[in-house]
């Protein structure tokens, strides 16, 4: 590419950009439209109240060769000074009691509607989209964006819309009462305003260079303090505040290289416009004395020569904020434009009835940017009312295949039914409450840990918490007050880090009890003893008993102690991302396959029963 289309590509990029930031902030105003769109019209008028002031003073003056003849004040005089007054207290009426307020509203509504809205696009994306960027990063970009949304609409309303305005009204009223002073005194606007438009094209690059690493700072922070235990424990905090510290001294080696460089566009336009000025009102003077001009017109254009170009001045530098800001919003906008790649059909049903019966029927999936899928024509049924037990080594899809059925991804290739039925055509949100699943790694919240337990439903009555609470081997456990001092209701910190590894899984367990208590029909349990000892684990093999006893439900179980799952009515042993055996614990120790081969590397008989 020559160097002459990098540059027309550059521009038209700079148009574009411009044009896009626009489009998107105008869309992303919302029902806001109405409010903010009232308190600019208003604005528009209360800067014709603005230009109709020195108007009046151009009037006055020209009265006053008159007046200095006749010496005497004319009622046409005392009528134009009176209306200065009016002008002014009329604008401050509608600026303050009309604009302000609609404008006010609007952008407190959405300063607070933004960050909800991106909250609700985020909980919709994928586990799939989650995975490729840490969460650091996507709360950098969020907030930021949210920020520079809202630092643009208050730039554009009372630093760029105003003096546009008053420029667009003063040239017309420069031109109407002397076009040749007028058209002077605009002449300059274009090669100030071409000089800030080469500014964004020369300084664009470097800003989303800036706006980029500031998100891997934020990143690498919010890492840090999130794994400062880990952090702390290798004695890695200088190499965490070295990483931040390089990317910060980029950021501040090329913010200081950017600002000092502005200047020299700030200082070409800057003497434009000032020279400009002078000429204009040299010739001014020069016009009245040839009788070609009035005084009052020279009155008009000294009066708002220093405010268009200190107008011009403001727009530019705005303007210079407005696009660097609009980064920051196009990146979040990007994050907004992503497309929901799960998400309930229109055509999709509730069924009115539910039986529990599940077929993967030849299903393959392949994670996004790998080569190799984890399932490949897999088939497996599970019948209702069934205990189900998923084994296999690490990497073998047995986690992947409860993400597929719960559609936090969806398959590449074949279906999964339920009850005949697809589940990609049923209702998202009553697939997912079908299941109650306690995972390895269970998710704290930073609240009570009353509230973590009830958060399947936050109306479960305080017989289903104490219930939950027994099933989960937790009750016991918060007769020690030193621990738990407010008991139920202590605050477990984020991510639970006030509680032990164990006491987290058994928090997943009561949880998930819960959502069995009100509604969900199938327990899943991901190595959901993985962080339990023998004690504990023998009573939550009780609890799984007596909730299919009493529940009637379904049980997916995918663990690595295999004397959780001996008990199961059917195992599939899952290998190279197909079934490889199946049947119950005694047939296939019978069988003397894979699964008997990891019978015999754990002892079973060994382990307590």
């Amino acid at each position: 590419m020559s160097d002459w289309e990098m540059k027309l590509e550059k521009k038209d990029r700079n148009i574009q950009f411009l044009l896009r930031s626009l489009r998107t902030l105008w869309e992303l105003l919302g029902d806001q439209k109405k409010a903010i769109g009232k308190a600019v019209f208003v604005l528009f008028f209360i800067e014709i109240l603005s230009v109709s002031f020195p108007f009046l003073l151009k009037l006055i003056f020209d009265q006053l060769p008159e007046i200095i003849i006749q010496k005497q004040v004319s009622t046409y005089l005392v009528v134009l000074i009176g209306c200065l007054l009016v002008v002014k207290v009329v604008a401050l009426v509608l600026k303050h009691f009309v604009a302000e307020i609609s404008f006010l509203r609007g952008l407190i509504k959405l300063e607070n509607g933004w960050p909800v809205v991106v909250q609700e696009k985020l909980l919709s994306l994928s586990i799939g989209f989650h995975e490729t960027e840490n969460t650091g990063k996507k709360i950098s970009k969020i907030e930021k964006g949210c920020d520079k949304l809202v630092q643009i609409v208050i730039d554009m309303y009372w630093g760029i819309l105003p003096q546009v305005f008053f420029l667009l009204i003063n040239v017309t009223v420069a031109i109407i009462i002397d076009w040749k002073l007028g058209l002077l005194f605009m002449l300059p606007f274009i090669p100030a305003m071409y000089i800030h438009y080469r500014m964004f094209n020369r300084f664009a690059d470097d800003w989303e260079a800036w706006e980029k690493k500031k998100e891997e700072s934020g990143g690498l922070l919010c890492q840090s303090i999130i794994n400062v235990s880990t952090v702390q424990n290798f004695g890695q905090e200088k190499r965490e505040l070295q990483q931040n510290l390089k990317i910060r001294e980029f950021m501040q080696d090329l913010d200081i290289n950017i600002c000092e460089k502005m200047q020299l566009y700030f200082f070409g336009s800057g003497l434009i416009l000032h020279l400009f000025y002078f000429i204009t009102i040299a010739l001014g003077f020069t016009f009245v004395f040839m009788g070609i001009s009035s005084i009052g017109t020279i009155v008009y254009l000294i009066a708002t020569g220093n405010i268009t170009i200190f107008c011009i001045g403001d727009i530019m530098h705005t303007y210079t904020r407005v696009m660097r800001k609009s980064i920051s919003v196009s990146r979040m906008k990007e994050l907004m434009d992503t497309e929901i790649d799960i998400e309930t059909c229109p055509e999709a049903i509730v069924p009115n009835s539910y039986a529990g019966e599940f077929e993967f029927d030849e299903v393959s999936f392949t994670y996004s940017g790998k080569d190799r899928p984890v399932l490949k024509d897999f088939s497996m049924m599970i019948h209702p009312h069934q205990m189900v037990a998923l084994v296999g080594k690490s990497g073998e899809g047995k986690t992947t295949m409860i993400r597929l059925i719960s559609r936090m991804y969806d398959i590449d290739e074949g279906s999964i039914k339920l009850d005949g039925r697809d589940i990609r055509d049923l209702d998202l949100e009553y697939l997912r409450k079908i299941f109650a699943i306690v995972q390895q790694d269970v998710d704290i919240f930073d609240t009570t840990l009353l509230e973590n337990i009830r958060y399947p439903d936050a109306e479960a009555s305080e017989e289903q918490v104490i219930e939950a609470l027994k099933a989960s081997h937790l009750y016991e456990a918060l007769q020690n007050l030193d621990r738990f001092p407010d008991g139920i209701k202590t605050q477990v910190g984020e991510r639970g880090i006030r509680l032990s590894g164990g006491e987290r899984q058994r928090v997943g367990i009561a949880r998930a009890y819960i959502a069995l208590l009100n509604g969900a029909r199938v327990l899943i349990l991901d190595e959901a003893t993985s962080n339990l000892d023998s004690e504990a684990e023998k009573a939550i093999q009780k609890m799984i008993g007596k909730v299919r006893e009493k529940l009637n439900i379904s049980i997916i179980a995918i663990a690595h102690r295999l004397s959780t799952i001996q008990k199961a009515d059917m195992i599939y042993v899952i290998n190279n991302g197909n079934v490889a055996e199946s049947g119950d614990h005694s047939r296939l120790v019978q069988e003397n396959g894979l699964y008997a081969h990891l019978v015999e590397l754990q002892k079973l008989g060994d382990l307590r029963e």
